[in-house]
C-alpha cells in the first residue's frame, strides 16, 4: 500500500509526505498513519519557520538599506537631512555668507525648517561658540515686545523688581533669530531699525545706551514686499534685514528626501518613547507620494503619532492608510470651517504667504462664532480665521472693550 499525508503551512497544502507500507506488518495500520502525520507536521513546521525567517531576512535587508540611506544623509552638514538640489542650493548660500556679519532673511512656508537653518548659519559662522537666541515674534504680546527684546530697568513698570537684560543683550556677540518678523508692530519696527543701525539698545525705563554686537537672522512666511507696499512693514527696515535673502524649499520640492527624513523621525521618536516601530519600503513610497502641505513639521507630527499608536513593529502602506485618512479629515474639516467663515478659497492650497489683516478685519460676531465652532479653543479659532493667536487675542480684547463701552453709553 502507498500512504500519503498532506504537508500544510498556515492552513495551506504545500506538499505531501508519502511512503510504501509493507503488506505483512504486525504493527496496526493506524500506528503507521500516526507516525506519518507526525513526520508531515514536523516537515510543515520546518517549512513555516523557514518562510518566517526568509520574510524577516528580507524585511531586515530592506530596513538596513533604508538606514544606510538615512546615515548617508544624516551625515549632512549641521544636521540638515537631505540631498535635494533645492536644499543643497540653500545650504550653499548659507555657507557662502556664514563667515560674514551681514543680516540674513530666511523665506519660506511654515514648517520648512527656518529655525534649523538659522541654527546651521550660527554653527557655520565664527560665532558658533557664542549664544544663539531664538525669539518668536508671533508669540509675544504687543505690550511686552520692548521689554522682551531690549530689557528693562528696575522699577520701569509694576512688578519690575529687578533689572533684566533683553534678548539682544543676552545674545551678546552671538546670533539672534527673530522668527515671524512680519508680526512685529510698526512701533517696534522703528526701534529695531535703530538698534540695527546704531548697534545699541536702551532698556525700558533706562537712559543708558548699551552696545550690542549680535548678528540678526530674521525669518518669515509672509511676502514682506507686499507688506511694505501696503504700509504695514517699514521699507527701510525691510532693506536692512534683507541683505542676504535665502529661500527654503517646501517638502514638495524635495520629495526624494522624504524617506530619509521619515527614518530620522522614526529613530528619534522610537528612542524618545522606548518603541521599536519600523516602516517598510512600500510605506516609505506612500509617504513620498503624500502632498504634505504642512511641510517637515507636519511629517514629524505624523511620524510621532504613528510611532505612538502603532500596534505592530513593521508598518506597511496599508497600515498607514487610516492615519493618513484621519489627517486628511482634520485638514478638510479646517478648510470647511474656514470656507464657512470666509467663503471658498480662490486658489488651490491658498496663498504661499499668510495675508496681513487690519485690526478691524473681523467683527465681534465673527470672533464669537469662530470661538464657538472651535469649542472655546482660541488658538484653533485664530487659525480658522487666518490669524495668529496674538492677533486673535488683540481683536478679542478690543471687541470686549468696545462692548463694555457701548453698554456704558447705553446707561
Amino acid at each position: 500500500a502507498f500512504l500519503v499525508i498532506p504537508i500544510r503551512v498556515d492552513r495551506r497544502t504545500v506538499g505531501v509526505l508519502g511512503c510504501h507500507r509493507i503488506r505483512n506488518r504486525s504493527r496496526p495500520f493506524s500506528d503507521d498513519i500516526t507516525i506519518l502525520r507526525i513526520c508531515a507536521t514536523l516537515a510543515g513546521q520546518v517549512l513555516e519557520l523557514n518562510e518566517i525567517l526568509d520574510r524577516k531576512t528580507r524585511a531586515l535587508e530592506a530596513h538596513n538599506q533604508m538606514l544606510a540611506r538615512a546615515l548617508e544623509t544624516h551625515s549632512a552638514r549641521y544636521g540638515i537631512i537631505g540631498t535635494a538640489p533645492a536644499l543643497l542650493k540653500a545650504l550653499a548660500e548659507l555657507e557662502l555668507v556664514a563667515s560674514a556679519n551681514a543680516n540674513v532673511l530666511l523665506l519660506g512656508e511654515s514648517g520648512t525648517g527656518k529655525e534649523v537653518f538659522a541654527r546651521a548659519l550660527h554653527l557655520a559662522s565664527p560665532r558658533r561658540d557664542r549664544p544663539f537666541i531664538k525669539v518668536n515674534c508671533a508669540a509675544i504680546p504687543e505690550s511686552l515686545f520692548e521689554s522682551e527684546l531690549f530689557g528693562y530697568e528696575r522699577g520701569a513698570f509694576t512688578g519690575a523688581s529687578e533689572a533684566r537684560a533683553g534678548w539682544f543683550e543676552q545674545a551678546g556677540s552671538g546670533t539672534i533669530l527673530l522668527d515671524e518678523i512680519g508680526e512685529l508692530p510698526l512701533a517696534m519696527q522703528t526701534k529695531l531699525l535703530r538698534t540695527l543701525q546704531e548697534g545699541t539698545v536702551t532698556r525700558l525705563g533706562g537712559k543708558k545706551e548699551i552696545k550690542v554686537d549680535a548678528r540678526l537672522v530674521a525669518a518669515t512666511n509672509r511676502n514682506l514686499e507686499r507688506e511694505v507696499a501696503a504700509g504695514r512693514f517699514r521699507e527701510d527696515l525691510y532693506y536692512r534685514i534683507n541683505v542676504i535673502p535665502i529661500r527654503l524649499p517646501t517638502l514638495a520640492e524635495r520629495r526624494d528626501d522624504i524617506p530619509a527624513l521619515a527614518m530620522h523621525f522614526v529613530s528619534r521618536f522610537n528612542e524618545a518613547n522606548q518603541r521599536n516601530v519600523n516602516l517598510t519600503a512600500d510605506a516609505m513610497a506612500r509617504l513620498r507620494e503624500h502632498p504634505w502641505p504642512g511641510n517637515i513639521r507636519q511629517l514629524s507630527n505624523f511620524i510621532e503619532r504613528l510611532v505612538l499608536l502603532a500596534d505592530k513593529p513593521a508598518l506597511n502602506a496599508g497600515d498607514l492608510a487610516p492615519f493618513l485618512s484621519a489627517m486628511a479629515h482634520v485638514s478638510s474639516q479646517s478648510a470647511q470651517e474656514d470656507a464657512a467663515l470666509h467663503g471658498p478659497a480662490t486658489g488651490r492650497g491658498g496663498p504661499a504667504f499668510r495675508p496681513y489683516l487690519r485690526a478691524g478685519s473681523h467683527s465681534a460676531e465673527d470672533l464669537r462664532r469662530a470661538l464657538a465652532q472651535s469649542g472655546g479653543n482660541k488658538s484653533r479659532a485664530a487659525q480658522s480665521l487666518g490669524l495668529t493667536a496674538r492677533q486673535f487675542a488683540y481683536r478679542w480684547e478690543k471687541a470686549e472693550m468696545d462692548g463694555e463701552e457701548s453698554a456704558h453709553r447705553a446707561k
